[in-house]
């Protein structure tokens, strides 16, 4: 496992949900920041470097994850983004403003974790072991 810790900037509007990211990112090796709408979001992200952001989709606000990943790329052409959402159905438009979408409930923490690896080959990001994603996502399919 060779490269940097990677960076990742977390959006959601449900504080238990980022709870559980941030653990779970934590235990890839990630140094995490978290954020609870869209113009804490923009304003985390063109303050500070990261290499990912994890973005949901339906934020509960006027603002939808796809708003929050077009106003990224024009202020942070290079990070990597990354869209969450419970909604297999997600718009084409959606799709094309971020790197990859993992839809919740049909994807689980290792997808998560391949998906990094592939986006962020030059960041140290490690399998954590199995009995502490057990321990942390006792079922199948965890809202990470």
């Amino acid at each position: 496992m060779a490269g940097r810790q990677p960076r990742i900037l977390c959006l959601d509007d449900q504080p238990a949900n980022l709870l559980v990211r941030k653990m779970l990112l934590e235990q890839f090796g990630c140094e995490v920041v978290t954020v609870l709408d869209a113009q804490s979001c923009l304003a985390a992200a063109t303050h500070e470097p990261f290499d990912l952001a994890l973005i949901d989709c339906h934020l509960g606000e006027t603002v939808t994850g796809e708003d929050v990943a077009r106003d990224l790329r024009v202020c942070v052409p290079g990070l990597v983004l990354v869209m969450l959402t419970g909604d297999p159905q997600i718009p084409e438009s959606a799709k094309k403003s971020v790197d990859a979408v993992l839809i919740k409930g049909s994807t689980n923490p290792e997808d998560l974790l391949r998906t990094m690896q592939e986006l962020l080959p030059d960041c140290a990001i490690r399998q954590p072991r199995q009995t502490l994603v057990r321990e942390l996502f006792p079922t199948a399919n965890p809202e990470f």
